[in-house]
């Protein structure tokens, strides 16, 4: 019967923080960085422009039937050696902005697709500009309409963070990896990373849930 030791994985426990840090970090710079590109994109897939459309038509398709890792691979490897170098840390933090703009450019979308035509004939009836309209009248309501998917999506980045391991990035999966191999306790160590995990998903989705339930309640423009 397996012996369960996790006292033996104590001294190791700054691994972990460092690792999970790291984690959060690099799933914050991500989310930051592709949920305004993933909105710039969503306003090209419904632009009238047909090369705009067609761009990030392309861009979607392409990268959401690519898996992060060859993705990974692709910006740690195979850009330098056509000369633009970047360190571990980096490939992850655009690797995984690059996959989360995907989905987050079809979830803006999707909110666009929502809003009743009639709320742009009354901006335009009011006299306002085009960008007056989105700004003021569409792009707040398709908040409040996606908001819920967007937590959704900061879920994903997290648990897709462990990927970055594979190109070497010290963050938690990475750390257990490390930690295993000195140890050889790999049922201890996958259980904590397992249980960090699971808790960064469960308070993502409460602390989502409050700001969805405060946006709605909220008057439109506030």
């Amino acid at each position: 019967m397996y012996d369960f030791n996790f006292r033996v994985l104590v001294p190791y426990l700054p691994n972990f923080a460092s690792g999970a840090l790291l984690t959060l970090e690099l799933s914050a710079l991500a989310i930051l960085a592709s949920f305004p590109l993933g909105l710039v994109g969503a306003l090209m897939r419904i632009s009238r422009h047909r090369l705009a459309r067609g761009l990030a038509t392309g861009f979607v398709e392409a990268v959401r039937n690519i898996p992060l890792l060859v993705v990974l691979y692709i910006l740690f490897y195979a850009l330098p050696a056509y000369g633009v170098p970047l360190d571990a840390f980096m490939a992850g933090v655009l690797g995984l902005t690059i996959n989360s703009t995907a989905f987050t450019i079809e979830i803006f979308r999707s909110g666009f697709a929502a809003i009743p035509p009639g709320q742009y004939e009354a901006a335009r009836a009011l006299g306002l500009r085009p960008v007056q309209s989105f700004g003021l009248v569409i792009i707040p309501q398709v908040f409040r309409i996606v908001l819920p998917t967007l937590g959704n999506q900061v879920v994903a980045v997290v648990l897709g963070s462990a990927q970055a391991s594979i190109i070497g990035v010290g963050e938690l999966t990475y750390q257990t990896q490390s930690v295993g191999s000195a140890t050889f306790r790999y049922f201890e160590l996958f259980t904590l990373a397992a249980l960090f995990y699971i808790l960064c998903a469960q308070l993502i989705g409460v602390l989502w849930r409050l700001i969805s339930g405060r946006a709605a309640r909220a008057p439109l423009g506030a």
